[in-house]
């Protein structure tokens, strides 16, 4: 069999996971290749018999990164790797073993890639712990966010985005996640070596469920200041001045819980919205099946992996527009794409869905056939498996 090497991806392998690496990793089911997958936990194996993934553990970021790199370098050494794949590539980042040129034999896959979104305080925080291993303090990491990003702008962001661009100039093979992304990456490299391949979702998980005829909300995600649901709480205001029975369902955690919870004090739909936290999947899913409509208002994504779970789950959708929305969902069609920032496109995109329920069970329809003839993980496995193909 073809040995390929995967490695970084996400630092746990978990099936609880929220994210792309175990789905595509839990579908490379082949004759024709043995797949190596290096992280640093193993939380649940792979279940497909020709994927091994290895645990190399580090308390820390710094220093799983240190452990994953020397062991990359051994691996290539031995010479039993027929393609090397850097599976999770975060937008800006850089990979010393790619860069080095070292392996011009071995075939380099880099993906799935995607454009970059804004970093805000939170976010800075979270990496900031990730990095140390340790939970950073609120106040220090705000203050070294002041001092961090005009630094980074001014002193770091030209050495790392030219070893950005040498890391994607020296692959074979780039697959990024929509056209928008492609676009971006081909004032990188050689567009011939450009691949489309989305993320995906689990349509077994995610069961279709025709839409009920009611004024419900579904929102999902951190309570951060770049997810938007400021936004969204301004929208529902002028949404629950015309349908009084609306109902606001927000799921998730974040920084912004207080400052959100005052906010609809302050609007006067603090009855009406429900703050539910972090929740069993079971739970979301109940919802998406029970309300009409899902709003996904944020002022930055890459690529939204909750939307497709929406789509699939028969709810429409309303989204801003952020990368790649516009390849998600037709709008009109599958659901509304929405300017970012518009409270009051949002009502209007509601508006429509919530006065025509004929709308609504026509847009619940198309949502979840394109989400089965487009996002599948086992269509977007075999995809990868084509590309690994035309390598060897």
């Amino acid at each position: 069999m073809e040995r390929v090497l995967v490695a970084p991806t996400k630092s746990k392998i978990s099936d609880s996971e929220y994210g792309k690496n175990y789905n595509i990793i839990n579908n490379f089911d082949s004759d024709i290749f043995k797949i190596d997958v290096l992280t640093q936990h193993v939380e649940d194996e792979p279940s497909p018999t020709n994927v091994c993934a290895h645990p190399i553990g580090g308390k820390s970021e710094i220093t799983y990164k240190a452990k994953l790199y020397a062991h990359i370098l051994t691996q290539l050494n031995n010479g039993s790797t027929n393609i090397y794949h850097h599976m999770e590539m975060n937008y800006g980042w850089f990979n010393p073993v790619i860069i080095s040129g070292r392996y011009k034999d071995i075939p380099i896959v880099i993906g799935p890639c995607q454009t970059g979104h804004k970093i805000f305080e939170e976010e800075f925080n979270n990496l900031l712990s990730s990095w140390t291993g340790t939970q950073v303090n609120k106040n220090l990491s705000d203050l070294l966010y002041k001092i961090a990003i005009p630094t980074e702008k001014l002193l770091i962001s030209p050495i790392r985005e030219t070893l950005f661009k040498n890391t994607i100039e020296r692959a074979n093979k780039i697959i990024v996640v929509h056209e928008e992304a492609k676009k971006f990456y081909s004032t990188i490299t050689d567009e011939s070596k450009i691949e489309v391949i989305p993320l995906g979702v689990d349509i077994n998980e995610f069961e279709y469920t025709a839409p009920k005829n009611n004024c419900n909300i579904v929102a999902i995600g951190s309570l951060r200041e770049r997810k938007g649901y400021d936004i969204l709480l301004d929208a529902f205001k002028q949404i629950k001045n015309q349908y009084e029975s609306s109902v606001l369902h927000i799921f998730g955690e974040g920084p912004r819980k207080s400052e959100l919870v005052s906010l609809s004090k302050e609007l006067g739909i603090v009855s009406s919205v429900h703050f539910h936290g972090y929740v069993d999947q079971n739970i979301i899913r109940q919802h998406l099946s029970e309300s009409r409509v899902f709003v996904h208002p944020s002022r930055s994504e890459s690529f939204s992996l909750v939307r497709l779970e929406a789509m699939a789950s028969g709810s429409p959708v309303v989204i801003s527009n952020t990368s790649g929305a516009e390849e998600m969902v037709d709008d009109g069609k599958e659901g509304f794409v929405v300017p970012i920032e518009s409270s009051k496109d949002i009502y209007h995109a509601v508006n429509k869905i919530f006065s025509d329920f004929s709308l609504t069970k026509q847009i619940s329809k198309n949502a979840r056939q394109k989400v089965e003839h487009k996002y599948r993980w086992e269509k977007i496995a075999s995809e990868y498996m084509r590309v690994y193909n035309s390598l060897i």
